[in-house]
């Protein structure tokens, strides 16, 4: 990592992307693991993990990176970096250096790490866990960093929450539609095959005691089935209540607290054995913690290393396995009543058959159905979906019912008044059969607003991509103004510096020619220079438009008497068809002599000798669309077709250039631009090899309107 080349930048796409991808998430590990991947692109660090708060214990449910704490860690909090001042005050806390702060606590995975930055994860005030990012190097994150650090905590927080609640619902439902068999151990046998495993944890992780402990027949204690090390005898004979003093375990029940029973807490237990510090890891079977895994006071140093917690890893790992194995099935007798919890739910909760009709359903279902909220059993599923959607939907309800396997699909659900909502489909089959065959689970989420973030982030992207085309023409247009400006520039700059050398040292008797060659590329230079400013006025709405009433047949002719030496110089003729009055125009002059002045300078350029450049002008349409139209024509080269929309881009040359010809290509472009601002056109017709004519169409007062109509131009 290089702290020091950080920059601050727009993390508004990461965070917005981070929320998307989260929120789609299939189930809270999931969702877990897809926060760290997106977390660790958002600061600069070395090191990213997700912690979840159990009381005064923290568990590391995800990490990634080289000085992450390691997965499945549980400790206190005042035990991990600057976990506690997190939890305490709900706000960011930051180490810049840990080597300089005394409160810092280093835990397992953390060597190296020399920077800390924790945040909360809350839903509505209250602590849920910390997101913390680590660095190898001495790092002090930005307040704008701080503050996308906290954001992202902020979005996915209750998304988490939402998945954790969500993975608890489902478990809770499958337990109830398919009924499970209790774990019940057999002591004797799980102490000899267990008593390897504390034995290869005492001897590997150099530790004064190891021991494991499992849930007892009633669930109401944990009792030590092995144990090695000079406290053995003792530790046999020890039980605990489950109440998430030592390591963090605790009993998972839906029962009052009361229930653990009195007596003391299961560190006063271990502390009446002289047992302080602990590693203690869960044993976990079918997917529900059933004891701990533990070694105690280490013979080395103040506390457990890495090697030890990975060591210890593997081996709640193998002793799961055979807890796993030992274990038999046996039906729980007084089974709890979930009926208020799939009631209470705040997910849609259904049993359908394979045709998709709703057996049973919790409220929540039905106010996600119906306005009403009215018991929507007896119906089908199909039927309050848009039409469009209900064959994708009964393809899926068919496709569980046949192969067994649990699948997800998005639906839209009609709405009265027209706004459809958006829903997610979880699909399970049960094992409870009936005569109509197999039942299936349904867990439908609202997922709207969901989709409204997707749209939102589609058109994101479709902005930013649109904003980089137009970087990237911008980026095309300044190299190619560079490009022809600075050869438009050297090309009269050289031949003034020639022609001033030559006045001074050249022959007397052209003086004049030197003088008014030199006059001739002044003028040259200074219409670019002047061509540039246009635009930039343009560029920046600042170009005035100062009308007054036009006699355009005198201008025209003003404008063509300029260039008929030139036109005779090139042997070109140059004609004005101008012969009678034309309407008076309100347009600017200035302008307007501008605009002739490039089209019969481009005429010129692209007509060869022996050719002819003409002018001409006349009064087109009637009533409300009066215009009057100036041409300018040749018989030129003439304008391929798929050049003619590109020639009144800035900056483009056309590929039919005449030898010599120059131009910056901006002539066009302020011609149109110009024309833009009269409230007219520049309309284009050619062809190839027979030239070209360019007309100016400017609007005519009507006669409803009167010449105050024109007035508003500019």
């Amino acid at each position: 990592m290089n702290t020091g080349q950080k920059q601050p930048k727009d993390a508004n796409p990461q965070l917005l992307e981070l929320l998307y991808e989260v929120s789609r998430a299939d189930g809270f590990r999931e969702a877990t693991a897809c926060l760290l991947d997106h977390a660790a692109r958002l600061l600069p660090c070395d090191g990213t993990s997700v912690m979840w708060s159990n009381g005064d214990h923290l568990e590391v449910l995800a990490s990634r990176g080289a000085v992450a704490p390691v997965s499945g860690l549980i400790l206190p909090a005042s035990q991990i970096g600057m976990a506690r001042a997190v939890l305490d005050s709900n706000k960011p806390v930051i180490v810049p250096d840990t080597t300089q702060d005394a409160r810092w606590q280093q835990v397992p995975g953390e060597e190296l790490a020399r920077a800390w930055l924790g945040v909360p994860l809350s839903v509505e005030d209250r602590v849920i866990g910390l997101l913390e990012w680590t660095a190898r190097l001495p790092t002090d994150w930005t307040g704008a960093e701080v503050e996308t650090a906290l954001q992202a905590a902020r979005y996915a927080a209750p998304i988490l929450y939402r998945a954790q609640l969500l993975d608890d619902a489902r478990q809770r439902l499958r337990e109830r539609m398919m009924p499970g068999p209790i774990l019940e151990p057999r002591i004797g046998d799980l102490s000899a095959e267990l008593q390897p495993i504390v034995e290869e944890a005492l001897e590997f992780t150099s530790a004064e005691h190891a021991f494991v402990f499992l849930l007892t027949e009633e669930d109401t204690r944990l009792q030590c089935v092995a144990a090695a090390g000079s406290q053995q005898d003792s530790l046999r004979k020890a039980t605990l209540r489950g109440d998430g003093t030592l390591g963090g375990w605790r009993v998972t029940t839906d029962r009052p607290a009361e229930w653990l029973g009195s007596g003391p807490s299961d560190r006063d237990v271990m502390a009446a054995l002289k047992i302080q510090e602990t590693l203690i890891l869960p044993l976990r079977v079918a997917g529900g913690q059933v004891g701990m895994l533990g070694v105690a006071e280490p013979r080395r140093g103040s506390a457990f290393g890495r090697d030890a917690i990975q060591l210890m890893t593997h081996l709640a790992s193998q002793a799961s396995l055979i807890v796993e194995q030992v274990y038999r099935a046996k039906r729980k007798a007084d089974r709890v009543d979930y009926e208020p919890i799939v009631r209470s739910s705040p997910l849609g909760i259904g049993v359908l058959t394979a045709a998709g009709d709703i057996r049973l359903c919790n409220p929540a279902l039905a106010h996600l159905l119906t306005p009403t909220d009215r018991d929507v059993s007896g119906h089908n599923l199909l039927e309050f979906l848009v039409p469009s959607d209900r064959q994708r939907l009964l393809h899926a309800l068919e496709e569980v019912a046949i192969t067994g396997m649990g699948r997800q699909v998005d639906v839209r659900i009609q709405s009265a008044r027209g706004e459809n909502r958006h829903a997610r489909i979880s699909l399970a089959v049960t094992d409870r059969s009936n005569e109509a065959g197999e039942d299936l689970i349904a867990i439908l989420e609202d997922i709207t607003s969901l989709k409204i973030l997707e749209r939102e982030r589609v058109k994101h992207l479709r902005e930013l991509r649109e904003k980089n085309e137009q970087l990237q023409e911008l980026d095309q247009l300044k190299s190619r103004f560079v490009s022809n400006v600075s050869h438009e520039l050297r090309t009269p700059l050289a031949v003034i510096k020639l022609y001033a050398t030559l006045a001074r040292r050249g022959r007397p008797e052209k003086q004049d020619h030197y003088l008014q060659t030199i006059e001739q590329e002044t003028h040259r230079l200074e219409t670019m220079v002047e061509n540039i400013l246009d635009l930039t006025r343009m560029d920046r709405h600042a170009l005035r438009i100062n009308p007054e009433w036009l006699a355009v047949e005198e201008i025209i002719a003003q404008v063509v008497q300029v260039y008929e030496e030139t036109a005779q110089k090139r042997g070109i003729a140059l004609r004005n068809h101008v012969r009678e009055k034309l309407p008076p125009l309100w347009a600017d002059k200035n302008h307007l002599i501008q605009m002739l002045t490039n089209l019969i300078d481009n005429a010129l350029k692209y007509t060869p000798r022996g050719g002819q450049v003409w002018v001409a002008a006349r009064e087109i349409g009637r009533d409300s669309r009066r215009m009057l139209e100036i041409a300018v024509g040749d018989t030129g080269t003439g304008i391929p077709k798929e050049e003619q929309e590109k020639v009144f881009e800035r900056f483009y040359r056309g590929s039919n250039n005449t030898p010599g010809s120059t131009g910056t290509g901006l002539g066009l472009a302020i011609v149109q631009e110009l024309m833009h601002q009269h409230g007219g056109q520049v309309t284009l017709k050619s062809q190839v090899g027979e030239g070209s004519v360019f007309a100016l169409q400017f609007p005519l007062p009507t006669s409803e309107s009167g010449p105050e109509g024109q007035a508003r131009v500019g």
